[in-house]
């Protein structure tokens, strides 16, 4: 099997419904949401536990996959203007994808042409609905922001009171 970055490099390059490669990816988000759904398939399966997805707030996350972007960024192989591949990225990943099995380039393909124009909310849905464990910590389900809130409240000591007597001096500074 190839490295993580050879797997992110692979993707990067790779075309979705646009079919032309370095297709740009519209945020980090959405990339770690793809490489997290590639790394579910075969013959990527291996490639979960190198990336260590966990539950974030915003699904599944993988500091792995954040600091491989980092690097590669640094490196001037990836440009975060549009999340896509330099000149000398794209020369580095054209040569890792030729490398890849018909069947690995097969998996990319699908992955990005399925997910990489979704909005950020479908995308989202998506990969809640498939896989609800890695939404336990998510910033978008109520419980966890009810608690997030709850624990901040406690551990700052601020009483119900004070958060109601701060709404309502805010609301009378906006009627002045």
């Amino acid at each position: 099997m190839f490295s993580r970055s050879d797997l992110l490099l692979s993707f990067i390059y790779a075309w979705g419904k646009s079919k032309k490669n370095n297709e740009p990816i519209p945020s980090v988000t959405h990339l770690q949401k793809e490489i997290f759904l590639l790394c579910i398939r075969t013959p990527f399966a291996e490639m979960k536990d190198v990336y260590r997805f966990e539950p974030l707030w915003y699904g599944p996350f993988s500091k792995e996959l954040s600091g491989d972007l980092t690097d590669l960024q640094a490196r001037g192989v990836i440009s975060f203007d549009e999340l896509r591949l330099t000149s000398e990225g794209f020369k580095i990943a054209s040569s890792v994808w030729k490398d890849l099995t018909e069947f690995e380039k097969q998996q990319i393909f699908d992955v990005k042409a399925k997910f990489n124009h979704m909005s950020l909310t479908e995308l989202l849905d998506t990969v809640y609905s498939r896989y609800p464990k890695f939404t336990k910590r998510s910033a978008l389900k109520k419980e966890v922001v009810d608690k997030y809130f709850a624990d901040f409240l406690q551990e700052n000591e601020i009483t119900e009171e004070d958060v109601v007597s701060a709404v309502n001096m805010a609301k009378k500074a906006l009627r002045q």
